[in-house]
């Protein structure tokens, strides 16, 4: 591969993980493995001089979601270079003594939060917006839910400019993160996977009643943009006005020179594992303002602070048991029970063992002692088996020969153990009606994981078919503990409303193997009836421009093994054949987006696309027929280029799509 195209690819996969970080809270690696990424991707850069104002190192985070109304920050919230030891960080004090001609530079030393950055803005005194970090030019104006913390002032008491955005994380302390998803799961048997996750998805809940009872927590830590009547000389400064004012600064915060930095880094890096919340580096700031703007800015961050980052949490413990589970697919997955280790603020005890290769990989016995790391700081694996310290209670793993759900006889298909009883396996049936009544799918309200357990294990439901025959069991529902009658009566208007679901729905709500909500659309489209698709044969589908042979087999398979028992549920519901709109003139045209747009979310291009008879694609080939382009278009934007597919601005969207 060509420095070129590894650039090329490095840059998309640079630029997902930052969104899966910054816009959809769910990161796949850790930060080490994504500051690794970084740097090469710089590095090639360097070494191709290929500087691109689209380029994730150019730019920072990424573009907020439409689910509140947007508002540019005073002053850009940006991002921070990153340092790994102390021989990095002198790099960074070589850097900052040589710009500013001074010596024995003193510093502010803090941690580094692992929470969702907010600035807050009052004026004369008064809170009046609060504002997510978004891409660091504009984020979402979340000041409803800001308000329900009871940490934030609402006022400035002492020395009030007239206008003034003040920086700060806010967090979970972990122990009121593990109330709340035990909490959580007791309500309906869901749970947020880490504490940045909780407080991304409580402060961008469109319930601020909600917030109110989450106990969020926050730290103040940067001053944005202000008025000139508001004057500091350091941040050592700013921080005695927000002490003063009662905005809490984090105990650990610390001043000094190069050496103190070293000292400090360590203290914070020590005390990693005893704080009730999370972090993940310190940063390290020069402390003199005048300083700092002499200093400035790259494209990105400012050259007057750095983020020390610390080693991925990981911890040695012990296997006490490994076991296995099965999935809506009949797949069956090994996973380990640890003796509970505390990585990042949460506890792990079980941590997935994904197939039998890498059970056989990694060499894994009971009572072995291992390494356990959060990948991401999110996703618990296991790093690797310490053999050095194996002894003679170390016991082979016992691979199951019959499924832990129904005792039929598992095969091995590939990699995985597999169960073949489909929905006659309780654990099966139960991960395909999760499924089945899930938002993206027939979208059924009222059905949570401990109604759905109930139905399963009463009895009620045997087949999926079964959720809409509820109605026999009414009486016996209302009384079951913890069902009221008003909810169970939500329920049976919910599933009445389900029985004429779109095409599209309904065929991604079958959750037949590698099709999603953009396949399902697909095959709606071209298809137009249930029963064209589900007679298809091979061949009819891989006439299809966007279906390859492995997903026409999953769809050919699935019908000829029919594990839901179709005809059972196709008596119960009167699915709506796919017609085209008036509004049709995008009928079979495959659209793909790229970029980031002012007055669009990508959902929203998607459903109008759809509406209009187009199909959103993920992908740009030769098959396809427009690019719709926004800020920042990156590597598709290329590739459409080369095909001479016609491109399509913002500013021709209402054009386009004749709205």
């Amino acid at each position: 591969m060509s420095l070129e195209e590894e650039l090329s690819k490095l840059r998309v996969e640079v630029e997902r993980h930052n969104k899966l970080y910054h816009q959809h809270d769910n990161p796949e690696i850790s930060d080490a493995e994504y500051d690794a990424l970084y740097l090469r991707l710089k590095e090639l850069e360097s070494l191709t001089k290929s500087l691109d104002s689209s380029s994730p190192t150019a730019k920072v985070g990424a573009k907020p979601r439409r689910s509140f109304e947007k508002h540019k920050h005073l002053k850009p919230m940006l991002s921070l270079s990153n340092v790994f030891n102390d021989e990095e960080f002198r790099k960074f004090e070589d850097r900052v003594t040589k710009w500013t001609s001074q010596k024995n530079i003193e510093y502010s030393i803090e941690p580094k939060f692992d929470g969702i950055g907010i600035s807050i803005t009052y004026e004369n005194g008064k809170l009046t917006k609060a504002v997510t970090r978004g891409d660091g030019a504009e984020g979402e104006l979340v000041t409803e839910n800001v308000r329900q913390i009871s940490k934030i002032p609402h006022e400035i008491e002492f020395d009030a400019p007239n206008i003034v955005e003040l920086r700060g994380e806010i967090f979970f302390r972990l122990n009121d993160f593990n109330r709340l998803n035990q909490k959580l799961e007791k309500e309906n048997g869901k749970k947020f996977i880490s504490p940045r996750n909780a407080a991304a998805g409580t402060l961008r809940n469109l319930d601020s009643e909600i917030v109110k009872t989450r106990p969020l927590d926050i730290f103040f830590y940067a001053l944005g943009g202000c008025s000139s009547d508001l004057n500091f000389v350091s941040q050592k400064e700013f921080f005695s006005f927000l002490n003063k004012n009662n905005f809490p600064t984090n105990e650990l915060t610390s001043y000094g020179d190069i050496n103190h930095v070293t000292r400090s880094v360590e203290v914070i890096l020590s005390s990693r594992d005893n704080l009730d919340y999370e972090i993940d580096g310190a940063v390290v700031k020069v402390n003199d303002f005048q300083l700092q703007e002499k200093l400035g800015f790259v494209s990105k961050a400012p050259r007057w602070a750095v983020a020390w980052k610390f080693p991925a949490s990981e911890k040695f413990t012990k296997v006490n048991d490994v076991l296995f589970s099965v999935g809506r697919t009949g797949v069956v997955t090994p996973f380990a029970q640890i003796e509970p280790v505390l990585l990042s603020g949460a506890n792990i005890s079980n941590v997935s063992l994904h197939n039998m290769d890498e059970l056989k990989r990694l060499d894994i016995m009971v009572n072995d002692t291992v390494l356990v790391k959060r990948a991401g700081d999110v996703i618990p694996q296991i790093v690797k088996v310490n053999h050095d310290v194996r002894d003679a209670s170390a016991k082979p793993v016992d691979i199951p020969d019959t499924c832990p759900s129904c005792n039929t006889t598992l095969h091995l298909d590939g990699p995985f153990l597999k169960c073949t009883n489909g929905m006659s396996c309780k654990k099966q049936l139960f991960g395909f009606f999760e499924h089945f009544v899930s938002r993206k799918a027939m979208n059924i309200e009222g059905l949570g994981y401990k109604i759905n357990k109930h139905l399963i294990n009463l009895g009620y439901v045997k087949e999926v078919a079964d959720l809409f025959k509820l109605k026999k069991y009414e009486s016996e529902l209302k009384s079951l503990e913890g069902f009221g009658e008003k909810s169970i009566d939500n329920l049976f208007g919910s599933i009445e409303a389900s029985r004429s679901p779109t095409l599209e729905m309904f065929i991604n709500s079958l959750g037949i193997p590698e099709v999603g909500e953009t396949t399902a659309s697909s095959l709606a489209r071209y298809f137009k009836s249930f029963a064209k698709l589900r007679f298809a044969d091979f061949d009819a589908l891989k006439q299809m421009d966007n279906i390859g042979e492995v997903v026409a087999r999953h769809i050919v398979t699935f019908f000829e093994q029919d594990p839901i028992g179709i005809d059972s549920l196709l008596a119960e519901l009167s699915i709506q054949d796919f017609v085209v709109g008036e509004d049709s003139h995008l009928d079979n045209l495959k659209i793909v987006i790229t970029g980031s747009f002012k007055n669009f979310s990508r959902d929203e291009l998607k459903q109008l696309i759809k509406q209009r008879g187009g199909i959103p694609s993920s992908a740009v080939s030769s098959k396809t027929d427009y690019l719709i382009i926004g800020e920042n278009a990156g590597s598709k934007l290329k590739k459409a280029t080369e095909f001479g597919i016609e491109l399509i601005t913002e500013d021709k969207l209402d054009n386009f799509l004749k709205l």
